[in-house]
């Protein structure tokens, strides 16, 4: 019974923050709607989770929303991406760094937690490592769920200054895929998300979603996009999930990592810019698909938001990826070093 009503105040979550994301015209109200209202929902201890088939099933659809956005001219700037993805890699390393510092010099943090509470990404395997290291895992947990929590909510309205992009209205003149391809491209989906499972790869199903819709419309096998009303599920199931991190953070561990939380964010986001600003000036690639590409949010986020915009979706994920990996790669041997 306990799991069922976990599952109705998720439903319900999501369904309001639709509601008032589309009632208040937020940028991207489906998404920041629902992550608004279930982090409030989560805050005040109030215990809800999105089942894990379910929140599949909608990283699913948003891969291949995001596929479908794949033209071969674009697939051209492929050239340009070594020095972007090498710039890339540098902010990030400037990010653990800086915000490294912070934390460890004007909010106390230890070696082990400051390290990885500034780590832009990779939750699971950050807290994993925490609990190894017996670093406060706690204030990890949230000072990252603050930064995924605050690059969701920022980047819209960073896209909307920027771009100009009517995040809040979608093109109804669309062409709809044919119900029959959208079936075979989610089945086939499932079964390549199980292998990318199974390889350790990062958002399995959204990235392998992504990639098998990337090729059938960059081929023209299955052209036009997924249907408005199943994408606005789908990014509704994602807002809820994000507002599920805070389920069980108790109002005052959120109130002592809050203020550091959103100082590294800032330093973050204030790096991803200058980074961003670079990449434009030496590639010519649009700016704001840049800084989607490079900003340290959740992978899904940051990959349905570059289908938003009409972003090169293996470039914004591509480089999401990588960063993953780098991470994956660098932090252990960081914390090895500092003992």
């Amino acid at each position: 019974m306990k799991s069922a009503n976990s599952i109705m105040i998720a439903l319900c979550s999501g369904i309001l923050g639709s509601l008032f994301g589309w009632f208040l015209m937020l940028p991207a109200p489906f998404l920041m709607g629902p992550v608004l209202v279930s982090t409030l929902i989560a805050i005040l201890r109030t215990n809800f989770s999105v089942p894990e088939q379910i929140k599949q099933i909608s990283f699913i659809l948003i891969g291949i929303s995001v596929g479908s956005n794949v033209t071969p001219e674009a697939l051209l700037s492929f050239s340009r991406w070594p020095l972007s993805i090498l710039l890339m890699i540098l902010s990030v390393v400037t990010i653990i760094f800086a915000c490294k510092i912070i934390l460890q010099n004007y909010f106390g943090m230890d070696k082990r937690s400051s390290l990885l509470a500034s780590t832009p990404g990779h939750l699971s395997f950050v807290l994993m490592l925490g609990a190894e290291t017996r670093a406060d895992t706690t204030k990890i947990a949230i000072i990252q769920s603050i930064r995924v929590l605050v690059l969701t909510i920022i980047t819209p309205v960073i896209v909307v200054l920027y771009s100009r992009h009517d995040l809040s209205k979608t093109n109804v003149q669309m062409e709809i895929i044919n119900s029959g391809s959208l079936v075979v491209l989610c089945l086939l989906s499932i079964i390549i998300g199980f292998i990318l499972k199974r390889l350790n790869i990062p958002a399995p199903f959204l990235i392998g979603a992504m990639l098998l819709s990337t090729i059938s419309h960059g081929t023209n096998l299955t052209p036009g996009y997924v249907p408005n009303f199943l994408e606005s599920i789908a990014f509704a199931i994602l807002g809820t999930v994000i507002g599920a991190r805070f389920v069980g953070i108790g109002m005052q561990s959120l109130k002592s990592c809050l203020v550091s939380g959103l100082t590294i964010t800032v330093a973050g986001i204030f790096i991803c810019f200058l980074a961003s600003s670079i990449i434009f000036k030496l590639t010519g690639i649009p700016f704001i698909h840049i800084f989607i590409a490079i900003a340290p949010g959740g992978l899904e986020t940051m990959v349905a938001m570059g289908g938003l915009v009409n972003a090169e979706p293996t470039y914004v994920a591509f480089h999401h990826v990588v960063r993953l990996f780098f991470i994956a790669l660098l932090i252990p041997i960081i914390l090895k070093k500092i003992g």
